[in-house]
């Protein structure tokens, strides 16, 4: 395939150089130029139903777009989204490149997934209805998201201080309001989208997966059916496997409530999780402590909260029989202001380097 010339979405140099050519001018070439070797999407794994000889069915496939950069490293990324591919891709203000096309100009060739029965990957073998007042409200995604608070009664959101969102951008605010779409988190479709990414894996090769918030889990049983990840990052999952017969007490909940803090696998598969390297990434404002005012409207807050221990201890778990996994704060390295996106934030290159960090310290940017 042809070679494609690309420079960073957040530059003008396309623009100017393409000014340049048609006024018959002679171009520098940009040494910030970006060549895609090769780029494309197409559907993988999935079953057919029914009779292949009456009326049959193609469905239960994820959709990738994939683009490897002229030179690339040895292990692709694997960007595998819970909102949408929006999570991996632009900024919110527009002005910024998103992880992959960052992580493109750092040499790696990148996949972002759409997992079964979800975006272009919608064609699913189950019936599935649709209802929005079911879904993310404008307020809750502000306070669960944790931009700031947005409750009942009040017109507007109050944000946080120094939060990593130019909130003062209101078609940023809009395109924020946008990204969610349908989740289907029964354990049948944890099952059909990890078998999906299985076989994407051996497709693609080894690779490393980066997942988000409620692929979080996908990622962890992913790595039990698949010898094929090099390495797996977590940006603020939203739950957790441990060791058959050590699974930790229950957490109390700001409700008066306990939470079982994950669910047990065979040793045997746990181990999975050993043989690769684990970062896990946690944003900010997130409390430190129990406390009873977040329920209701605030309920997330206190989820995170739980979530953030839930971590602390499958990485416990990991590293006991062996393991490298760590459970990083950004705050506590004195990285603050992020959001459950910290992947879009304003600081996300900043997010990056630190990913970029990680993947030298490891030995996952060979090329």
């Amino acid at each position: 395939m042809r070679a494609i010339s690309l420079t960073p979405f957040s530059t003008i140099s396309a623009a100017l150089a393409a000014a340049g050519l048609l006024a018959g001018c002679e171009v520098e070439p940009d040494s910030n130029a970006l060549v895609i070797a090769s780029q494309g999407n197409r559907p993988f794994g999935g079953v057919i139903l029914g009779d292949p000889a009456q009326r049959a069915f193609a469905c239960d496939h994820g959709y990738v777009d994939w683009q490897i950069p002229s030179n690339p490293r040895a292990l692709p990324l694997l960007f595998v989204h819970a909102s949408s591919k929006k999570t991996w891709e632009t900024a919110f203000d527009g002005s910024r490149d998103g992880f992959v096309p960052i992580f493109l100009h750092r040499g790696y060739a990148t996949y972002t997934t759409d997992l079964p029965r979800t975006g272009q990957a919608g064609q699913g073998c189950a019936p599935s209805s649709y209802d929005p007042d079911e879904q993310w409200s404008i307020q809750a995604s502000v306070t669960s998201w944790r931009y700031g608070t947005w409750l009942p009664g009040e017109e507007a959101p109050t944000f946080y201080p120094g939060v990593q969102f130019p909130i003062d951008d209101p078609a940023a605010l809009d395109e924020f309001y946008r990204i969610q779409t349908p989740e289907f988190d029964a354990p049948e479709n944890e099952d059909v989208e990890t078998d999906a990414l299985a076989v994407l894996l051996d497709e693609i090769g080894p690779a490393i997966m980066i997942t988000h918030s409620s692929t979080g889990i996908r990622g962890w049983i992913t790595a039990l059916k698949s010898d094929r990840l090099a390495a797996i990052i977590s940006y603020e999952p939203g739950d957790f496997i441990y060791p058959a017969g050590e699974l930790p007490p229950p957490l109390p909940m700001a409700n008066g409530g306990l939470q079982t803090p994950g669910r047990e696998v065979p040793l045997e598969e746990f181990l999975a999780l050993t043989r690769m390297p684990i970062q896990i990434v946690w944003g900010d404002y997130i409390p430190r402590a129990l406390d009873p005012r977040h329920i209701g409207p605030l309920g997330t807050l206190d989820s995170r909260r739980r979530n953030v221990e839930r971590a602390r201890l499958m990485v416990e778990a990991i590293n006991r029989h062996g393991g490298d996994a760590h459970n990083v704060i950004l705050p506590d390295i004195g990285i603050t202001g992020n959001t459950h996106f910290p992947m879009l934030d304003l600081n996300n290159v900043e997010i990056a380097d630190l990913l970029s960090e990680f993947f030298a310290e490891k030995g996952l940017d060979r090329r």
